[in-house]
């Protein structure tokens, strides 16, 4: 039973400091809400606990326990607000002010708030709990990453193995579903489950043996099992060629778009091109929600064939065992198929871009060879030799990077191997012993094929035209770029000379040789001053690349500026059909942007140009808006940002002002955007401290 306040005597007990028995006062009269505050106030947190309980609160009395330090009591009412999603809500917001972040997530993940709860529990280090959350959501590649990190910090965790491997084989990755499966059925938790899985990804991989061994395992727990694979393939999934198989066959009846999936997991967006072994296409990969582009191989019956797919493996082994910057990353192998999924290069080819110009500025040859120097320096340190250099070889990514690429006839120099497909490659750069057999291929083979490709660059014609290219390159010594492009000079001669030498030894012998040899050089920019390539009989001469004055026009709308100072002016460029951003830049703006087109990411703004004769830097223009407060808390966001500001950490640069205007989302894309120039005191720790600012 309440009795009835007297508010006159409650001030004046608040007036005299005697909150206890003012609130004690407050309690008896029914006011429990009031009480709990003021026992609260002088830090009575057990009957504030208690009288907001009595109120109903228990979102407030919550409150109190995490002030009061009151453990008990806090889990006490945390079970019980298990059971009111409104009130959990608000004390999930106490708990992660007080930094009970697992708590927090908990209170969430009842109250049905799963995006916000997953964010929680990866913050307070309970991967399992957050990519739970994301997997139920539809979320698969942000739970597969949860769970690999986990797997990283716990090896032997049997549950995280198990669920990645789920993932991985919904998206018939059965490789390395295979793998993590492995472990999880060496775990007594989910030995069972593990096992069943195992065997149908391990028969989609044509490992019969393996997995024959595998159901005596899962027999052994379960008698009552089917004693061959194909039954119990049939008993499981309804088809006893396994889960893969039912993949295809839905695919191929599921209508005309289905059937343009590799793997389960590629969608095949569209062709890129062919040859007489197979096609490119691009795909978009739903697991790691990013454009590649895939190789395909057609092989034939027969010798042929088999030739075809070895070079193909080989291709396959050599590619992915290098990694470096300026060499086109594979991203996997499947034997099956047979496939190479291999990173998409937006920024086309060298061979596009000559088609367009007919010879290029010594100043733009330059950085280009640098480039490829870098990457061949990396293949020749495997102990590979390129063997196929020429300009459809060189790729350019989103952000205009120089990649090395296609690795379909390289040859290992250390297997003694024989010269069977030393012809392969394309004649018009092709070293003479490669022609003739010989000798075995060397590094100086592979520079050969860059002095073709610098004399192409240069004069906008090949120092042998051919079409006896096998008489030209045996036996006939190269024009002089001098003679090929007179404003050039004799600077270039020498050097075209010793690349082109009929014998490897004449030659520079290593990238590093060639290297100093460049950094002798003058490399002016010259006008386009080259005479027009001969067409052949009944066709039309490539029409010259647009100025930049030509390519570059003003777009019809003002859009927000990129990062502040920038001056930028939006742009649309005719060539590319694409907005961009035009940066005025002072030397020291065009170094910095310079350094950021190695930072490649596809949440990073990309640097598609950095032109030094209009001293104006081609930045991509995102289309999007500032992020919400909210938005900048949901997890893909929030990991998209984080992964662009490492790219950018990782090319050795700092941000400096990582802050919402310098970031733009829409549906499809989060961007962090570059900085006006390298700030003096930002640096990596800086840029993370603010990042956590921004996401909160």
């Amino acid at each position: 039973m309440t009795g009835t306040l007297d508010e006159a005597a409650l001030a004046e007990l608040l007036r005299e400091g005697r909150h206890a028995e003012a609130a004690a006062r407050l309690a008896a009269a029914g006011e429990t809400l009031r009480a709990a505050e003021l026992y609260a106030s002088v830090w009575k947190y057990p009957e504030a606990v208690e009288c907001a309980e009595r109120a109903g609160r228990l979102d407030e009395a919550y409150r109190h326990a995490l002030s009061g330090e009151d453990r008990a009591a806090q889990e006490r009412l945390r079970d019980r607000l298990l059971l009111e999603p409104e009130q959990a809500r608000r004390a999930a917001g106490f708990a992660e002010t007080k930094g009970r972040l697992a708590d927090a997530a908990l209170l969430l993940d009842r109250a049905g708030d799963s995006a916000a709860a997953a964010v929680l529990y990866e913050r307070a280090g309970e991967l399992l709990d957050a990519a739970r959350l994301l997997e139920l959501s539809g979320q698969l590649r942000e739970a597969g990453r949860l769970y690999e990190q986990r797997l990283r910090e716990s090896p032997e965790d049997g549950e995280a193995a198990l669920r990645l491997g789920v993932i991985l084989a919904r998206f018939g990755r059965y490789e390395p579903a295979t793998r993590v499966l492995q472990k999880a059925a060496d775990a007594a938790s989910g030995r069972a489950a593990a096992l069943r899985l195992l065997i149908a990804c391990l028969d989609a991989l044509g490992l019969d043996r393996a997995a024959a061994s595998r159901l005596d395992e899962l027999r052994a727990l379960d008698p009552a099992l089917p004693v061959t694979v194909p039954d119990y393939l049939l008993a499981s999934f309804g088809d006893a060629r396994g889960f893969a198989a039912l993949a295809r066959d839905s695919a191929s009846s599921a209508g005309p778009d289905a059937s343009r999936w590799l793997a389960g997991r590629y969608r095949v967006v569209r062709p890129l091109g062919s040859g007489g072994t197979g096609r490119v296409v691009l795909a978009h990969d739903a697991f790691h929600d990013r454009d590649v582009a895939i190789k395909v191989l057609n092989v034939a019956d027969g010798a042929q064939g088999r030739d075809a797919f070895a070079r193909f493996v080989r291709e396959a082994r050599l590619a992915a065992a290098i990694e470096h910057p300026n060499v086109v990353r594979v991203f996997e192998f499947d034997p099956s198929g047979p496939f190479l999924v291999m990173e998409f290069m937006a920024g086309g080819t060298l061979e596009d871009r000559l088609a367009a110009q007919r010879a290029l500025s010594p100043a733009d040859v330059r950085p280009l060879l640098d480039a490829l120097l870098e990457g061949l320096a990396a293949v020749h340190r495997r102990g590979v030799v390129h063997r196929d250099l020429k300009p459809a070889n060189v790729f350019f990514d989103a952000a205009g990077t120089v990649k090395l690429g296609d690795f379909g006839v390289a040859h290992l120099a250390d297997l003694g191997a024989t010269l069977t497909g030393a012809m392969l490659g394309t004649m018009a750069f092709m070293a003479p012993e490669q022609i003739s057999g010989g000798r075995q291929p060397t590094a100086a083979t592979d520079l050969y094929a860059l002095g073709v490709l610098l004399v192409r660059m240069l004069t906008g014609a090949l120092p042998f035209p051919g079409p006896d290219f096998v008489q030209q390159h045996l036996e006939s010594l190269a024009p002089a770029p001098s003679v090929l492009r007179p404003a050039l000079g004799a600077a270039y001669d020498p050097l075209v000379a010793d690349l082109l030498a009929k014998a490897p030894s004449a030659r520079p012998q290593s990238c590093d040789d060639l290297r100093a040899r460049l950094a002798s050089l003058p490399w002016p920019a010259l006008a386009d001053d080259a005479p027009a390539a001969r067409p052949a009989p009944g066709t039309q001469p490539p029409p010259a690349a647009p100025t930049s004055r030509e390519r570059y026009l003003p777009a019809p709308d003002s859009v927000r500026l990129c990062a502040p100072d920038l001056g930028a002016t939006l742009a649309r460029d005719t060539v590319l059909e694409r907005l961009v951003w035009l940066v005025p830049c002072d030397d020291a703006r065009l170094a910095h942007f310079r350094a950021c087109a190695a930072a490649d990411h596809p949440h990073l703004q990309a640097v598609f140009d950095v032109d030094v004769a209009t001293s104006t830097a081609v930045l991509e223009a995102p289309a999007g808006q500032s992020p919400s407060a909210e938005s900048l808390r949901t997890p893909t966001l929030a990991a998209s940002l984080l992964e662009a500001l490492e790219s950018l950490h990782a090319a050795g640069l700092a941000h400096g002002h990582v802050e919402g205007a310098c970031v733009v989302t829409s549906p499809e894309r989060a961007v962090l955007l570059l900085p006006a120039r390298q700030s003096a005191d930002a640096t990596r720790a800086s840029d993370l401290t603010q990042m956590r600012a921004l996401l909160g």
